[in-house]
């Protein structure tokens, strides 16, 4: 009597057909006129210049040689020693007005500020406390329900 082998062969596998069009598409280009448009006003009045432009001077070229300030002091200072003093009293009595102003006015601003601050930063942590922490939540819910029971 024969003997089966029990060893199986695979299937064969068939190679998909290609499908081909039986029609090509043919690709049909139409060609658009373009119609160039000008856009042209005329002045509203034709005036005529009365007054002849100045001529224009020639600026000396600046080279790095040129120099704009006095290369050498002068002989005899204009201002003298007392006028010095009075001079950087006055420029820090103004300093001093100016710095003790922008203080005033960062008091003022972080006055306004705080409270808007401390609002978005309790609202941000309410947030994320209901978004992530709803586990820990229950989890305490049920072990106060357990408690109570």
């Amino acid at each position: 009597m024969p003997v089966k082998s029990s060893t199986a062969t695979a299937p064969k596998r068939r190679a998909r057909k290609t499908t081909t069009s039986k029609s090509p598409v043919e690709s049909t280009t139409k060609v658009i006129p373009v119609q160039s448009v000008t856009k042209y006003t005329e002045p509203l009045k034709n005036e005529t210049m009365t007054e002849t432009p100045a001529p224009v001077s020639p600026q000396p070229e600046t080279t790095s040689t040129t120099r704009r300030f006095a290369t050498t002091r002068p002989v005899e200072p204009k201002i003298t020693l007392e006028e010095y003093v009075t001079d950087f009293k006055i420029r820090m009595q103004i300093n001093n007005y100016e710095v003790m102003e922008f203080l005033a006015d960062v008091v003022k601003f972080y006055k306004s500020a705080k409270p808007v601050v401390v609002k978005s930063i309790d609202y941000v942590k309410d947030s994320y406390d209901r978004a992530f922490n709803q586990e820990q939540d229950q989890k305490e819910e049920e072990k106060q329900d357990s408690q109570d029971s």
